[in-house]
């Protein structure tokens, strides 16, 4: 499973293929989260790399074991893995923006 040579967080790419702790394929890496001016990896959401139905499923940087060029590989069992709860992007707007606007007419 440890083909390939490790390489940081910054350099995964969209697509990247994302396997559980047996080194099964689990998905494809859909996006990265993190803060690259402080250096800091939150984790990756990935998905089934296909339909739109299908969403995306968040997994913290500490249950990703390897990373390796052109793979992930997650500490998680297939089961833990199955278990991982959908992704949801958090607003991107501050609340006050998203209050209606009031009509003077």
């Amino acid at each position: 499973m440890s083909q390939g040579d490790p390489v940081a967080w910054r350099v995964i790419e969209q697509g990247w293929t994302v396997f559980d702790a047996e080194g099964n394929v689990v998905g494809y890496v859909d996006k990265i989260t993190g803060d690259l001016e402080e250096d800091i990896f939150d984790g990756i959401t990935f998905g089934d790399g296909g339909t739109v139905l299908t969403r995306a499923r968040y997994v913290p940087a500490e249950q990703v074991g390897e990373i390796r060029e052109g793979k992930i590989v997650l500490l998680l069992g297939a089961d833990e893995v199955a278990s991982l709860a959908p992704y949801t992007e958090s607003v991107s707007q501050p609340l006050v923006s998203l209050l209606p606007e009031d009509d003077d007419t």
